[in-house]
């Protein structure tokens, strides 16, 4: 039931645009299934023709640009976020927390 009243939420928020619906398989972890970025990508798809997801950190993630760790931020929000600053390449997201780390 929560995830069909996102779902509705979602319809509400972001007029024009369908959200999915399908089963997360990592259990009752609301905080894992929400604040994952498979379930951000696949919710609210966001045109990503720029970046690579990796399951891991890669070795060199580059020089800071800047932190947003103040709330929680989507996937799609540090995408954004990169893409209007200046200089930023790639950024690196926590999505339990939901933190993005920007990178040159």
């Amino acid at each position: 039931q929560r995830g069909l009243n996102f779902m509705s939420h979602l319809r509400r928020e972001f007029p024009g645009s369908e959200p999915l619906w399908g089963i997360f398989n990592f259990g009752h972890n609301h905080l894992a299934a929400y604040s994952s970025h498979h379930f951000t990508a696949w919710a609210l798809p966001y045109d990503n023709k720029k970046y690579q997801v990796t399951d891991r950190v890669v070795t060199d993630t580059g020089v800071p640009k800047a932190d947003y760790v103040d709330r929680f931020y989507a996937a799609w929000e540090c995408m954004g976020k990169c893409d209007n600053t200046p200089g930023c390449n790639s950024f690196m997201y926590i999505p339990l927390v939901g933190q993005c780390f920007l990178k040159d």
